[in-house]
């Protein structure tokens, strides 16, 4: 975890590893890798559980 992080708990280190994932998980979209569309869609929704006021995929509103 960055440094700048500590103390900030397991949420924050939770969100940390998933936005990093997410991240990931886009390039490999991206590069047109196989079950990456799955992954983006899984981790979107596991951050959007963290933080129920963030838009679903594909909101266009």
């Amino acid at each position: 975890m960055d440094k700048d992080a500590e103390g900030l708990g397991a949420d924050f280190e939770l969100w940390q590893q998933l936005t990093d994932d997410y991240e990931a998980a886009l390039g490999a979209l991206a590069r047109g890798e196989p079950g990456a569309r799955e992954r983006v869609v899984r981790l979107s929704r596991a951050l959007q559980q963290l933080h129920p006021d963030l838009s679903p995929v594909g909101d266009d509103g």
